[in-house]
């Protein structure tokens, strides 16, 4: 008779295969796309949704279009690492569309479409989008590799799973985004057969598919550092709590150490918002928790952890992280989890990886 297990699977095979060609598991917990082996984060949409939401609530500050000019200026890093859009004297725009569809598809990204075009304003529209400001930012990019043109951008969300986005020609010489230059050393890590959260993807319609009915999508770490980079900028003014959870060795910045306080932030209320449950009977029991929470969805792995006080203190070493501070959120998230305490970080960086301490928030008698 058939496992129950194997009942439950509602996988679609050949989505889950296209997703294993595509992407790549590592054995440092990372998730590498093969197309610009950026490390690349698997994340619930809804997930997303309230990290940011929380971002945005930690900095009191809109980040919608510093995210979407983020979001684009990837996009189009993403589409000149691989083959050049098709070229054809009959239907070009129309393989193209396909071509940056087909890549969407995988990415959980949605669909571009034409509402209307023109030769100096159009309107495009990305159906079943995954984060609006993400759509606008990425279907601003794929018009303009397609048209090979630049354009300004502006967007509305048209019901709940569509984004219209309303552009017009920009004649100013902007030059090609570059790539981000890492801030901090990670191991590199070798090709593994590790499970990761897609691995159990479900084809939902073009451009969505789901785990266990969560929809997901795949976020490139490249995103999520020029999200940083456009931001920090506006944060000079920013004032960082007294009363801070984290602290960032080697981070010099005013303005960095304000948003890696926010990210690291974000991150731990999301994760216990999200209600998960996390049991610590032993130090080593901190890499299966990480393997759960952070390695299935391409965030780094814990590979070793040491006890450094009677009160659940303990010191973790990764070989790799999407991003410090994100990682640094979700284990300060698991800790609380774990402990029912308040926690608080101290992340260090060196040739040899990252070391993560987490330990009770107030000290103890």
């Amino acid at each position: 008779m058939p496992l129950v297990d194997d009942l439950m699977d509602e996988s679609t095979p050949s989505l889950v295969e296209q997703l294993k060609l595509r992407f790549t598991s590592m054995d440092n917990g990372f998730i590498v796309d093969e197309i610009d082996q950026q490390p690349i984060w698997c994340v619930t949409v809804s997930g997303f949704e309230r990290w940011f939401s929380e971002m945005e609530s930690s900095l009191d500050q809109t980040l919608g279009r510093r995210l979407a000019h983020a979001a684009a200026e990837s996009e189009e890093w993403h589409w000149n690492q691989t083959s050049p859009l098709p070229k054809s004297w009959f239907g070009q725009q129309k393989k193209r569309i396909a071509k940056i569809n087909a890549d969407w598809n995988l990415r959980g990204q949605g669909q571009l479409g034409v509402l209307e075009s023109g030769n100096e304003s159009n309107t495009i529209i990305v159906a079943n989008r995954s984060f609006t400001a993400i759509a606008a930012g990425i279907g601003n990019a794929a018009w303009e590799c397609i048209q090979e043109l630049r354009y300004r951008f502006q967007w509305s969300d048209r019901g709940a799973a569509e984004t219209v986005i309303e552009l017009t020609s920009d004649a100013r010489q902007i030059p090609a985004p570059t790539m981000c230059n890492l801030g901090w050393s990670d191991l590199p890590g070798k090709i593994c057969q590790d499970e990761r959260t897609f691995h159990r993807a479900r084809h939902e319609v073009d451009g969505l598919w789901t785990v266990e009915g969560n929809r997901m999508m795949m976020l490139s770490r490249d995103c999520i550092q020029r999200f940083e980079m456009l931001s920090t900028a506006y944060l000079s003014s920013t004032e960082r709590s007294t009363d801070a959870r984290t602290t960032w060795d080697g981070i010099q910045s005013h303005e960095q150490i304000v948003f890696w306080d926010s990210m690291s932030e974000a991150a731990r209320r999301q994760f216990l918002g999200s209600g998960e449950l996390v049991l610590i009977a032993s130090p080593e029991h901190w890499i299966d928790v990480a393997n759960r929470h952070l390695s299935m969805q391409g965030l780094g792995r814990v590979v070793s952890a040491t006890e450094i006080d009677a009160h659940g203190g303990v010191a973790l070493s990764l070989s790799a992280t999407f991003h410090p501070a994100i990682v640094t959120g979700i284990l300060l998230g698991c800790w609380e989890r774990a402990e029912g305490r308040g926690a608080k970080a101290e992340w260090s960086n060196s040739e040899s990886g990252h070391t993560i301490v987490l330990k009770n928030r107030r000290d103890l008698a």
